[in-house]
């Protein structure tokens, strides 16, 4: 019932042009999960990663899941690993459409970062 409703969902939102968009931060809800499997990465046409070193023993499952190219997986695995010690930003990978893929920093002005809310 929830794979069909998940599924239908994102065929929807994108039927009409809109994006669907899911996060996690446990990457055992990506490789365990069927309605995720099933329903979501294969209607994605973006996958946005960070810093995946961490999984890098389970990196060969989540590497298939995705359908991520071996090009792919060295810009994932290479993420934050000689970034310039004096600047506070992270990288992000992104792949668009399976045809297009890179690493991107993101970094905060000073007075953004130094500004606590």
């Amino acid at each position: 019932m929830i794979r069909r409703w998940v599924l239908s969902l994102h065929k929807t939102v994108r039927k009409y042009f809109g994006e669907a968009i899911v996060v996690t931060q446990e990457v055992e809800d990506i490789i365990s999960s069927p309605i995720v499997k099933e329903s979501i990465i294969n209607n994605s046409d973006c996958k946005i990663l960070l810093d995946q070193r961490k999984y890098l023993n389970k990196f060969d499952s989540i590497q298939n899941l995705l359908g991520l190219t071996d090009k792919e997986r060295s810009q994932i695995l290479s993420i934050n690993m000689a970034n310039h010690p004096g600047r506070k930003y992270k990288e992000v990978f992104f792949s668009l459409g399976g045809t297009q893929s890179a690493v991107y920093a993101t970094e905060v002005s000073l007075e953004e970062y130094y500004v606590r809310p």
